[in-house]
């Protein structure tokens, strides 16, 4: 995947479970993605759910050294916004010639104990 170029169409479905250890009751939630920190998107903010169901599509331009894509899920607070939990999806792993990315990638807690949720992410690439 690092020697192509092409785009990156990037779908945020929804999310499960998701957890922010340091609130109770309900998350503000919404995600970041991104393929380098320079260029971040994000989805709106879905309020008082822990199962945001976000649909939202997002296009990048790939260059040969985007090998991840970034998720970063965060908790929209008055006062700034909490981190729920992060992850990265090798895109080199993935096959697209076999038909898109279509999974439920993991918030993992640090040191690998619980996850603190799940978001469902859909890439296609185009070339």
């Amino acid at each position: 995947m690092s020697k192509e170029h092409g785009t990156l169409k990037v779908t945020i479905v929804e999310g499960r479970n998701l957890k922010d250890e340091d609130i109770v009751g309900k998350n503000d939630a919404y995600v970041e993605v991104y393929l380098d920190k320079d260029y971040k998107q994000r989805t709106k903010t879905i309020r008082n759910s822990n199962n945001p169901k976000w649909d939202e599509k997002f296009t990048f331009n790939l260059k040969r050294d985007h090998d991840d894509l970034h998720l970063h899920v965060y908790d929209d607070d008055t006062v700034g916004k909490d981190s729920i939990g992060s992850a990265k999806i090798d895109l080199r792993k993935h096959d697209f010639t076999k038909g898109a990315y279509d999974e439920w990638v993991k918030l993992p807690a640090l040191l690998g104990l619980r996850s603190k949720g799940e978001i469902h992410v859909i890439i296609d690439h185009h070339t």
